[in-house]
């Protein structure tokens, strides 16, 4: 493979490109990228929104499931193999979906799109990370999250110029040739599982690498610090998404127009990659543990602060700390597993986590709309997540490292 004619203690690096490549292109499974589909596929096909955003739970929920088992398999068979076949599932998919017709060829085709994002490529990548960097490992991951985040905010804006020049199928081929390229062929080319001595060994050891013992799953499972971490993924996971779905109804029922709404979506992904960045620095310096509580603090303040929002300001700031808050926070839970679990597990230890954090993803929206329903009001469902992100934090804070 190309990376016996590479130096060893500078590999790790071309792992992380090809890693960040791949997450960029992934973002075409994302809802912010069905969106930009909504009305172009609802008018040819007359759809309505409730049968396009069906695919994406039902594909989340199994790719949860999946990151289960995709997580634990990492460890015994390396990555290659697993994010190869999620990168070419999601390119084969995009390519099918530029050419249906009917609705249930689109459940078939964005659902394993979604199934590989969720339980394939974003299960096995930043467990692959923390094994390839026994220093700077914050710094690495949290560029990995960026560049994440940098595709949440490019690829809306290239689809939407494609459909508005060629049409919405051109839009699923663009995407499909942006995964192939950045996405498919760095990654079967340079990533792989590392040998010893293969990690970064030109930086120092991190707090966050300081594993006293390597957790065995089982031995993670029985852990009562496992389940307050899982516990906590998954009730971010609900605050993510309940929010996030439901953020741009509430701040226009609010009293602000639909563009000043939208546009809070765009500064929460930009804040997110920044956020990321920043808390790979902490990390290295202070460790994940202490980076977990401070991003759950600020979306505690985000929170409090977006009830009452009802001006432009309020809205972006609002948007910009929750952003930052779930940047932060998804570059740091992968470590704080490591610091606590070591690194021998890690991918299914992760996996399980990521099936926590999918599951709230999928419960979020729909407890916000029920009680929406309900009640004909969000303000109830947000002090009831502002109950919940405390709740995350005394979680957190609760945890310590222990041995076996």
């Amino acid at each position: 493979m190309i990376k016996k004619y590479l130096r060893k203690p500078h590999y790790s690096w071309l792992v992380l490109a090809a890693l960040c490549g791949l997450a960029f292109a992934n973002r075409a499974c994302g809802v912010n990228i069905l969106t930009v589909f909504f009305l172009p596929m609802a008018e040819e096909f007359d759809w309505n929104r409730t049968q396009i955003s069906g695919a994406a739970s039902i594909g989340a929920l199994i790719g949860a499931g999946a990151s289960i088992l995709m997580g634990r398999l990492s460890d015994y068979m390396g990555p290659r193999i697993i994010l190869g076949i999620g990168a070419l599932i999601v390119t084969f998919s995009m390519i099918a979906l530029s050419q249906m017709t009917m609705i249930i060829v689109f459940y078939i085709f964005y659902g394993a799109a979604r199934v590989s994002d969720q339980g394939l490529i974003q299960t096995v990548s930043p467990s692959t990370l923390t094994k390839w960097f026994s220093g700077n490992s914050g710094r690495a991951v949290s560029i990995y999250f960026g560049f994440m985040a940098l595709g949440g905010v490019l690829l809306p804006l290239l689809t939407h110029l494609a459909i508005m020049d060629f049409g919405w199928r051109s839009g699923w081929l663009l995407l499909a040739s942006v995964m192939f390229f950045i996405g498919f062929v760095p990654t079967v080319l340079l990533v792989g599982s590392p040998g010893k001595g293969e990690d970064n060994t030109g930086n120092t050891k991190s707090e966050s690498e300081n594993v006293p013992t390597e957790f065995s799953l089982s031995q993670t499972l029985n852990s009562k610090d496992y389940w307050f971490i899982a516990i906590a993924v998954f009730v971010t996971g609900i605050l993510t998404a309940g929010i996030g779905l439901h953020i741009v109804p509430f701040l226009v029922g609010q009293g602000l127009s639909p563009e000043i709404a939208v546009s809070t979506v765009s500064i929460r992904f930009l804040s997110s990659s920044i956020g990321g960045f920043v808390a790979g620095f902490l990390i290295d310096r202070y460790g994940p543990r202490p980076t977990v509580i401070g991003a759950l603090a600020i979306r505690i303040i985000s929170i409090g602060l977006l009830i009452f929002a009802d001006t432009f300001f309020e809205a972006i700031f609002t948007g910009a700390l929750d952003g930052f808050s779930d940047g932060a926070q998804s570059t740091a839970v992968v470590l704080l597993l490591v610091s606590y679990f070591g690194k021998s597990n890690v991918g299914g230890i992760y996996g399980v986590t990521r099936a926590f954090k999918v599951a709230g993803f999928s419960a979020g929206p729909i407890i916000a709309a029920i009680w929406f329903d309900l009640s004909g009001s969000y303000s109830a469902v947000l002090w009831a997540f502002f109950l919940l992100a405390i709740l995350s934090v005394i979680l957190i804070s609760s945890t310590r490292r222990i041995k076996v």
